[in-house]
């Protein structure tokens, strides 16, 4: 039996947004709307969907960096909002953007240290070993722990930010879009990098992109989100073989070659995304599916098993182009 890192339970989180101009009325960004899921120990789970989805709020209620408005974040079976200071330590997120994460002011040194400065306990001689065994770890030289952010490539400042986000050994981490703001051709050895540290330490992973490509090679499994809503997940075989929600259909079908190797037509989604604000009222999805039904605006799919740990919510399983 795989034990369960992580489980969460009905999330749901709202930022508020004042009217416009001619508006004095309030709405919510409905930014993480009642989602639920689980990563086990030792996985990759693959975390999908387009730019606004709220695939980054999602992981900053998860780790408590952002307060939820209702449901459970489970970690090892103890409530996240409950967690002292030495016991979030085991969580850590690895960001976007190298550059903007690291302290311009700070030298590198510094940044990775700062974890054990904060919990306490560590001699300057411990902080020194800890951090020069974090830099050998990332593929750093250990001269440029007294070097400062700017004097460095943005693979190398990603490299860092893995590094500090190793600080005090972890269990559990959230790369969010790590490899995004990256040349392609540095991609690839940061993607290897985090899957050789994940081996080495035994962490799990939660790996947010926007990149379907990424997803695939890094994940075990995957969920697909559109507006706040986990829409399908799947084992990440499982999910490229055979998709069943019609917006996964249409995100993979956009791959080039991907709709010739998958056998599904290729989808052009209509109109643009709904407003968060005001999302539709049944399925998320309604607006933009090209098999949508009458039932599919008035209410909401829930989750539907249709294969060996394979769940989509669609009023239409099963039907797709046919439906």
């Amino acid at each position: 039996m795989s034990e369960i890192l992580l489980e969460v339970k009905d999330l749901k989180k709202y930022f508020p947004v004042k009217g416009g101009m001619f508006s004095s009325g309030k709405g919510w960004v409905h930014a993480v709307d009642g989602i639920s899921l689980t990563v086990e120990r030792g996985e990759t789970f693959g975390l999908v969907g387009e730019s606004g989805c709220g695939k980054s709020s999602l992981s900053r209620v998860i780790l408590g960096l952002v307060k939820k408005d209702s449901g459970e974040v489970l970690y090892k079976g103890q409530e996240v909002s409950t967690m002292n200071r030495s016991q979030r330590s085991r969580m850590r997120m690895v960001f976007q953007n190298p550059f903007a994460s690291l302290n311009p002011k700070e030298k590198v040194f510094d940044t990775i240290a700062e974890p054990y400065r904060i919990a306490g306990g560590y001699s300057r001689q411990q902080i020194q070993e800890e951090v020069m065994k974090l830099l050998d770890l990332v593929g750093l030289s250990r001269g440029y722990a007294t070097r400062y952010p700017h004097e460095f490539s943005g693979g190398q400042r990603q490299r860092i930010g893995i590094a500090r986000a190793l600080a005090m050994d972890p269990e559990f981490i959230i790369c969010d879009e790590p490899v995004s703001a990256l040349d392609v051709s540095i991609q690839a050895q940061i993607l290897n990098l985090l899957r050789d540290i994940q081996k080495d330490m035994g962490l799990t992973y939660v790996f947010i992109s926007h990149n379907l490509g990424v997803i695939k090679y890094v994940s075990d499994r995957i969920a697909v989100m559109y507006l706040g809503k986990i829409v399908e997940i799947a084992k990440a075989p499982d999910l490229y073989a055979a998709p069943s929600h019609p917006y996964t259909q249409a995100l993979l079908s956009a791959i080039p070659g991907a709709a010739e190797s998958l056998n599904i037509e290729r989808v052009l989604l209509k109109d643009d995304i709904p407003s968060p604000v005001n999302p539709p009222a049944g399925c998320r999805f309604c607006t933009r599916c090209l098999y949508a039904k009458e039932n599919c605006f008035r209410e909401e799919p829930v989750m539907q098993q249709v294969g060996d740990g394979h769940y989509a919510a669609c009023h239409l399983l099963g039907k797709g182009a046919e439906g």
